[in-house]
């Protein structure tokens, strides 16, 4: 059996700072470490109503994968859908063949508000999920969820993200200061506290650059980032900030794996998160950072974190940053997935409220 995954491969320079790309490039890593070959894939172009090309790259991709094998895509590929679903449909009829989805992203809830009003049933991307052997999820909260919208495979949850890391850090010293990556134009800061906060990103809109409080320093590559954080706080998630968008990610913030608790972590910069996100309770709990709702009430939280307070953080946040910067999540689910596949353990599964 050959174990292959898929890899999300940037199409110029800009795009290797976009999130989807960094994460990708981990998955892959990591993926690889454990004996898995790479299956590239591009943004192709020219997809739409035609047939015939998105069936010669299907077999240029995909004609080396045997009967037996094993397939990790990393969904959803991010490209036109009929390519997406012939991709799936090529795997299908391979016989023998498992196929894992290693789950980014849900688009239905990132386009759709918190009624979820959308059709289970009938939804492509729902569809497409139901088709997997087996779902490495972002988290339990996204297993939970998927099952409510009938899509009862078997799970398996990752946590959160790695972000590899071995270059130099900046020593950490207590600073009432906060940094925000973002992975869109800010155009709105609904903020009136003093303590002062970084963005990187994109684009800052005007306004948001006239807050008194604000310091943009522009858009780095990720690693440049991680080696220029200092003492403060790495900001994960606020429905303070409104970023440039079509999806509605005030209500999808709450299920998805920010890549930038990841890097923050990386970093081994303690975090601030929302309470609504799935990985509030374990941030409270491991003593990494605090859960802040509104971030106008910053100044009252930071006055309560004494230097001893924020030495704790830092010590507490060391394992998990280890951990993240070598990889240890992606390799821990991949092999988790490998022991339900191989050996038939289910030990490691997200319970099913199906079969309660």
């Amino acid at each position: 059996m050959t174990k292959w995954i898929v890899r999300f491969n940037a199409s110029d320079y800009s795009q290797k700072y976009d999130a989807i790309y960094i994460v990708s490039k981990n998955v892959a890593r990591s993926a690889q470490q454990l004996g898995f070959k790479e299956i590239n894939l591009s943004p192709y172009s020219n997809l739409d109503n035609n047939p015939s090309r998105r069936s010669q790259l299907l077999k240029a991709l995909l004609g080396p994968i045997q009967p037996d094998d094993l397939v990790v895509v990393q969904y959803p590929l991010w490209t036109n859908m009929n390519f997406q679903a012939e991709f799936i449909d090529y795997l299908k009829r391979i016989q023998d063949i498992k196929i894992v989805g290693l789950l980014h992203d849900v688009p239905t809830w990132m386009f759709t508000d918190e009624h979820d009003n959308y059709d289970r049933e009938n939804d492509f991307w729902l569809g497409q999920l139901r088709r997997f052997d087996l779902l490495l999820v972002a988290n339990e909260k996204v297993g939970a969820k998927l099952q409510e919208d009938g899509v009862h495979v078997p799970m398996i949850a990752m946590h959160i993200w790695d972000y590899f890391y071995d270059g130099q850090l900046l020593e950490k010293t207590y600073r009432k200061q906060l940094y925000y990556v973002a992975g869109r134009n800010i155009i709105n800061f609904d903020y009136v506290a003093s303590t002062p906060i970084n963005f990187y990103g994109r684009e800052v809109s005007e306004d948001v650059k006239k807050n008194p409080s604000v310091n943009y320093l522009g858009r780095l590559p990720s690693d440049m980032i991680v080696a220029n954080l200092t003492g403060g706080f790495g900001l994960v998630v606020s429905d303070n900030i409104k970023e440039k968008s079509n999806m509605n990610f005030v209500y999808y913030n709450q299920f998805n794996n920010p890549t930038k608790l990841s890097l923050y972590i990386a970093a081994g910069l303690p975090v601030i998160i929302a309470s609504k996100t799935a990985h509030a309770e374990w941030i409270k709990k491991a003593g990494i950072g605090l859960v802040v709702d509104d971030l106008n009430e910053i100044d009252q939280v930071l006055a309560q974190v004494s230097p001893a307070d924020y030495d704790a953080m830092l010590q507490a946040i060391k394992p998990w940053q280890t951990a993240v910067s070598g990889g240890f999540f992606v390799k821990r689910s991949l092999m988790a997935m490998l022991r339900y596949i191989n050996l038939g353990f289910d030990d490691v599964l997200i319970k099913d409220n199906k079969n309660l």
